[in-house]
């Protein structure tokens, strides 16, 4: 069984694409070394990432990440156990979304007030819909082996 966590967080306002690529570059390395997969989105400001792999390597990296600077108010919004993983060829992929102006600021979803919000638990009911979207943009690409995507009820 595949041990699957997603969690959403505010990237620190200001991060620049260097910066990210820095990420993507050590999450690569980690993951390929942990035999962990996944995906990071990064919308409007807004990280989204699904690790998975060995559950306690997993949760590993995720403590790790936990305690990365460049973003805050970490909110995991889906745990679970699939028979294969979402993202078996991709240690890290990645799609970067701006719905903003390009050349405006970008305001950024406020994570830490998503902690307090007695409507968290939509927002996690809406996990499972980010992640079949993440696994169309995977699918997409034509990657090797992408699962076929899950069918709403």
């Amino acid at each position: 069984m595949i041990y699957q966590l997603a969690y959403m967080s505010a990237a620190r306002p200001g991060m620049r694409d260097a910066e990210v690529h820095d990420i993507l570059r050590a999450s690569t390395a980690n993951n390929r070394r942990d035999g962990l997969s996944g995906m990071l989105l990064l919308v409007d400001g807004t990280f989204f990432q699904v690790l998975e792999g060995e559950k306690e390597k997993v949760e590993e990296a995720y403590r790790r990440i936990a305690k990365d600077a460049r973003h805050s108010a970490l909110l995991r919004v889906l745990e679970r156990t699939r028979d294969e993983r979402s993202f078996p060829d991709w240690t890290m992929g990645f799609e970067k979304m701006l719905h903003g102006d390009p050349g405006g600021d970008i305001m950024p979803v406020d994570a830490g007030d998503l902690t307090k919000n007695p409507n968290v638990e939509l927002l996690r009911k809406q996990a499972p819909e980010i992640l079949s979207f993440m696994r169309s943009l995977y699918a997409s690409r034509n990657m090797r082996g992408a699962p076929e995507l899950e069918r709403r009820a």
